[in-house]
């Protein structure tokens, strides 16, 4: 990282600001109003803000120039703030109206925008992709792009298809099992290098984290041989999108090199 990294992290370029509010107001106003009407739950309605929070995120800071990662923070605080000025006004919403519950929303916010930023910023790539792209070294950082990637799309598959598939647990669980598919893919694909390990570890995270969301936050207890067989599956689809990511990414060098 260049001495002119640190500066321009704390620079704030005001027109991805303003992107950042308009996408967040879009991803996160659509999917809480198509969550909403299905599931009346607190917890998955601010779950699937969070999740469009970080989606919100990593498209801003994959799309933009540079470092780009507080940007979609301060668009995230101001996004939420909107949130929750609508909330308030439509009263449609289950999301407790307490000064508690929307200073964690909006710290939440904020953090869940950095966090999708960060992520955005490693898939866009940066000064030790050349390194990477020959190390044999395992890499934490993809292990955690990986996990909020694969978080994040656990959460919108279920949440959001569960109402286009009228709650089918069949179909549920084969769009859970694709999302772990698509997080391996978009890891192996965009890291550089041979990166499958990571992907697979992370879908592991994942499954952890959907599992303490499930059992301590919505409070439904799941079944141990579930939780077992969830990490079982969350590696194993995991590493296959990974496995099929590092093809496409061969593919992709091979054409580029002719």
């Amino acid at each position: 990282m260049s001495n002119d990294a640190p500066k321009q992290m704390l620079k704030i370029e005001w027109k991805w600001v303003v992107i950042a509010v308009v996408v967040g107001l879009i991803i996160v106003g659509a999917s809480y109003s198509i969550v909403s009407k299905t599931f009346h739950s607190m917890e998955i309605q601010a779950l699937i803000m969070m999740v469009g929070f970080a989606a919100t995120g990593a498209i801003v800071a994959y799309f933009s120039p540079g470092v780009t990662i507080n940007e979609p923070a301060v668009g995230g605080m101001i996004v939420m703030v909107l949130m929750l000025a609508f909330l308030y006004a439509t009263g449609a919403s289950e999301i407790k109206q307490s000064a508690t519950t929307n200073v964690l929303l909006l710290v939440l916010g904020i953090f869940f925008s950095w966090a999708g930023g960060w992520v955005g910023e490693k898939l866009q790539g940066d000064e030790d992709s050349a390194t990477e792209a020959v190390s044999t070294r395992f890499q934490w950082k993809w292990v955690i792009s990986g996990v909020v990637i694969g978080f994040a799309l656990n959460a919108l598959f279920v949440f959001l298809l569960a109402p286009a598939f009228q709650i089918n647990l069949n179909l549920i669980l084969v769009a859970f099992l694709v999302s772990f598919v698509v997080t391996g893919f978009v890891v192996g694909y965009k890291s550089p290098g041979v990166t499958i390990k990571e992907p697979a570890l992370a879908g592991v995270f994942a499954v952890v984290l959907d599992w303490v969301f499930v059992e301590f936050i919505v409070k439904l207890h799941v079944p141990a041989s579930y939780v077992v067989s969830g990490l079982a599956l969350g590696f194993l689809f995991s590493m296959v999108g990974a496995w099929l990511g590092e093809k496409f990414q061969e593919s992709v060098e091979k054409k580029m090199a002719v």
